[in-house]
């Protein structure tokens, strides 16, 4: 009953959550922003996992849509679906990697990843755009 009730009247911290998801992409993505706008909503309108990260894991709204970003655009080109040949991207592609590196220094700036956090990452999505497609 609570899930449906969820779906009719979306809880606080799912609003704000989706309303960061937005605003991010609508400041940084281009070509890709239907396809990442459309799968990051509908994991952030997961109320139970989306309430249990903001109020018990304490992570803030624009903090856990940061963090849904880049793991649905690592997923994405990490799959190959975006590429011209291995190792290149293609149009899509290369707007994915553009919203990745903003996104990851928008983690940085509000101090909610460390410098080695952000290197790491870069450097596994940079293997995953090498080795597949």
């Amino acid at each position: 009953m609570r899930k449906l009730f969820w779906k009719l009247f979306p809880p606080y911290e799912v609003k704000l959550t989706i309303e960061e998801v937005k605003a991010i992409l609508d400041q940084s993505a281009g070509p890709s922003k239907s396809i990442l706008e459309s799968e990051v909503v509908s994991i952030a309108k997961d109320a139970e996992k989306t309430i249990y990260s903001v109020r018990i894991d304490g992570i803030k709204p624009d903090e856990l849509a940061l963090l849904l970003i880049t793991n649905v655009i690592g997923r994405h080109l990490s799959s190959g679906q975006h590429h011209t040949y291995r190792g290149v991207l293609n149009m899509t592609g290369k707007d994915m990697l553009r919203v990745w590196h903003t996104a990851q220094k928008a983690m940085l700036e509000r101090k909610f990843v460390t410098e080695s956090e952000v290197e790491k990452d870069n450097h596994w999505v940079m293997e995953q755009v090498k080795s597949v497609g």
